[in-house]
């Protein structure tokens, strides 16, 4: 280091002791130049001024090549001490441990002892550990072969369960599921007053089937509240000519008719009624159409027929009445009268007759 910065110092003497030997020893015109420079000291100034930086930058360059070529050492003082300190750090002593192993299919049979460091952490940290060991671990001692048993047969496999197959074809709905999705969208339509909707759903409905009954009754009932009673009577007769045995229809139909004078017809409907005509409404009904026809002595058996089946109101007792008293048996028809009074109710001008003809039979 001291010979490179020697030899930077004494380039730096030879290079200003000759720039003075050319100043001084230098030719007409180079005195010239020196005189003109010397009348001008402000530019002498600057020019030793830029000498001076050049100077500096060549010294600054010269040391920092200097320290480059200086020797480093190869380890540091830090990894000095890390090594001395693993060479003074004591080994772990090792203990003998009996561990267990249970064979797959004989009895417990205690392995040989085998040695693993004091310090190991569970083998539920496998990364610590492997962090954590600084020598490795001896071998363990190959345990001495189990005592051989008699195996003992293993029970038989049960046999594959076959998995039900899946049928993913699309099931095609029938015409009752049709029928029954239209009338609930009717239903739902319904209630929210969109009653031409749903009349298109109930038309829709019995296309898909015309058996469907509750489609039917629904838009038997929209066209009777509308008072389209001709196009209600025909969906009833449509539905009775399918199955005349169903009560409801058959009653609904004998009504229309009876509201219209035509009690021969409500009469051939009660009666193909089947077995449903002996329902005690069926027979009230009868009664009253059978009284209209002139019919008396029919119209009293049904009357009593349908009270007999269970409780009537007023009205059926006044038509009980009415027709006894027409047969002669004026007694029993006052107390049917009084009887129709007592059950109720009965409008202002059934009520006023039945006080009547009351009074008039006692």
């Amino acid at each position: 280091m001291a010979l490179v910065v020697a030899r930077g110092m004494s380039l730096i003497n030879k290079m200003l002791q000759d720039l003075d030997r050319r100043q001084a020893l230098g030719t007409g015109a180079e005195a010239g130049v020196v005189r003109t420079a010397s009348a001008h000291p402000q530019h002498r100034e600057w020019f030793w001024r830029i000498v001076t930086l050049l100077l500096t930058v060549g010294v600054g360059w010269v040391l920092w090549t200097a320290f480059q070529l200086l020797p480093r050492p190869l380890v540091t003082d830090l990894a000095f001490r890390a090594a001395e300190e693993a060479r003074n750090r004591p080994t772990p002593a090792a203990v003998r441990v009996e561990v267990p192993v249970t064979p797959p299919v004989t009895p417990a049979v205690a392995a040989a002892p085998i040695e693993v460091p004091k310090a190991a952490p569970p083998a539920a940290e496998p990364l610590k550990l492997a962090q954590e060991i600084e020598t490795p671990l001896r071998e363990p001692a190959a345990p001495p072969p189990p005592k051989v048993q008699q195996a003992k047969p293993k029970p038989a496999a049960p046999a594959p369960v076959r998995k039900a197959s899946v049928d993913k074809r699309e099931r095609t709905p029938s015409p009752a599921d049709t029928a029954e999705a239209h009338f609930r969208r009717a239903a739902l339509l319904l209630s929210h007053g969109r009653v031409s909707e749903a009349e298109d759903r109930l038309i829709a409905a019995l296309k898909a089937d015309p058996a469907h009954a509750a489609s039917r009754q629904a838009y038997v009932a929209l066209l009777l509240e509308q008072q389209r009673v001709d196009s209600a009577r025909r969906l009833l007769e449509e539905a009775l000519a399918i199955d005349p045995a169903q009560p409801t229809f058959a009653l609904a139909l004998a009504r229309i008719h009876a509201g219209k004078r035509d009690y021969r017809a409500a009469l051939e409907v009660l009666d193909r009624a089947g077995s449903s005509a002996q329902r005690p409404d069926f027979q009230a009904m009868r009664g009253a159409v059978l009284q209209r026809l002139g019919r008396d002595a029919e119209a009293v058996a049904a009357f009593e027929q349908a009270i007999r089946g269970g409780p009537q109101p007023g009205t059926t007792w006044v038509g009980l009445a009415i027709s006894l008293e027409a047969v002669g048996r004026k007694a029993e028809a006052a107390d049917a009268y009084r009887k129709a009074l007592a059950i109720g109710p009965l409008a202002a001008e059934a009520r006023e007759y039945a006080q009547g003809r009351a009074r008039a039979l006692e």
